[in-house]
């Protein structure tokens, strides 16, 4: 069933029919105005809306025509193309706002004309005509990219205005997804790329093995550290320092939060390390100074855990202090112990005193530092790691040649539940009894 009626005279050029308007139609439109086009006079403040109407029958085409000028809220400026050849001519020369598309034409029929329609002008509103009032023809028509749907009667009324409207409606929403959608993938970009190089020069912080190894191997110390963000970049970092005399000092930290935040804040707790360099040799003054420092910079709630050890190889000892780190496990004489760890985490006291350890670490001794993600973590069972489950672990992997980091590390992995919620880091110093 089609629109009914008689058309009025018209002007055909070129099989590109222009419908003579009546006095009404246009008035106070500037030419080619669009939706944006500004209206003067007493039509000020109605928009304009360029319709292309692809319609073989003149007279469902008059019906069209009759229904959009009863309008009073909006100028429809309508070019009428008998057929889908003339039709893609005008979107080629010419701008318009929406298309009223009838799916039965000379030459095209279906579906496919609103294919070939979208394939020339990808963002046009696209509203389809036909006379079968078929629900599934309805959902594959917006399906293949319509904005909507109309069933041709005798008389359109304001039900082809309204699905003009709601297309072009649709079609702006659609329009600002995307390049919202664009907009955000990348800004995406951009902070991967930003992440990858903050995480380079994180990297960059851990101790360099071409100067560490020297110093460690002529010490018959053997390190063997693994550090691993959850995030790209994060709030965990270690250090190893020759402090001369046979004596090595070890530190590791790890910030309150994951991500940039905490990335940061690395940044700074490495500076100030490198400030107060000589006081490695005296970890309580060393997170003292630190503890103090880190007050005045970390917002509210912001704190680092932190461990700081020397080892002497002269005197076989171990001297450290902790402010609340995870404790560090200490293998001697076939026993593992964990070191005494607690006190103030810095930047939680204006001026923090910590007190100093001192216990043997002769030949044969192992040193494992870790960071909470490694007792925090979760099986695939949901239950916690915890100081038993390390140790059960550790002596898993454990042999006459000591410690295997990399078994404990694939067997750790192996029993946790991804992903890590926290950055991880491991450190294993050994002292062997041939070193």
């Amino acid at each position: 069933m089609g629109f009914s009626g008689v058309p009025d005279k018209g002007e055909i050029v070129k099989g590109l029919v222009k419908l003579a308007p009546r006095p009404l139609w246009g008035k106070g439109v500037e030419k080619g105005g669009g939706a944006k086009s500004q209206v003067s006079g007493a039509e000020k403040g109605v928009k304009s809306l360029r319709v292309l109407l692809v319609e073989d029958q003149p007279g469902d085409a008059m019906l069209v025509m009759i229904a959009l000028r009863e309008s009073t809220s909006t100028h429809f400026q309508v070019t009428h193309a008998p057929t889908l050849a003339v039709a893609l001519d005008v979107l080629g020369g010419q701008d318009m706002d929406v298309v009223l598309l009838d799916l039965s034409l000379p030459d095209s029929s279906g579906l496919d004309t609103v294919t070939k329609v979208l394939a020339v002008a990808p963002r046009m509103p696209v509203v389809v005509m036909t006379g079968l009032d078929d629900p599934m023809l309805a959902s594959r028509a917006l399906e293949v990219g319509a904005q909507d749907y109309l069933v041709k009667c005798d008389d359109p009324g304001r039900a082809v205005e309204r699905a003009i409207l709601y297309a072009v409606t649709r079609m702006n929403a659609q329009i600002e997804r995307e390049q919202l959608s664009e907009q955000l993938a990348r800004e995406q970009q951009r902070v991967a790329e930003e992440i990858a190089v903050a995480r380079t020069m994180q990297f960059d912080l851990l101790p360099r093995p071409d100067r560490l190894n020297p110093v460690l191997h002529q010490l018959g110390l053997t390190l063997h550290s693994y550090f691993e963000p959850c995030s790209g970049i994060g709030g965990d970092l270690w250090g190893c320092h020759d402090l001369g005399d046979g004596r090595v000092s070890l530190t590791a930290f790890d910030f309150s939060g994951h991500g940039i935040g905490a990335a940061l804040n690395v940044f700074r707790l490495h500076t100030l390390i490198d400030e107060q360099r000589q006081f490695l040799g005296d970890p309580a003054t060393l997170l003292s100074n630190l503890g103090a420092s880190l007050r005045q910079l970390l917002g509210r709630g912001q704190f680092a855990t932190m461990f700081a050890a020397v080892v002497d190889c002269r005197t076989e000892e171990i001297t450290w202090v902790g402010a609340g780190a995870p404790a560090p496990l200490l293998f001697r004489g076939g026993r593992v112990e964990f070191m005494d760890s607690r006190g103030v985490p810095l930047g939680l006291m204006p001026n923090p005193q910590y007190q100093t350890h001192r216990t043997a670490f002769p030949r044969g001794s192992e040193l494992l530092i870790y960071s909470d993600a490694l007792i925090e973590a979760t099986g695939k069972d949901q239950t916690m790691l915890g100081n038993e489950g390390l140790v059960d672990l550790v002596r898993q992997c454990r042999g006459d040649g000591g410690l295997a980091v990399e078994d404990l590390l694939d067997q750790f992995y192996a029993w946790a539940n991804p992903p890590l919620e926290d950055d991880l880091t491991v450190i294993h110093l050994q002292w062997p009894v041939g070193g």
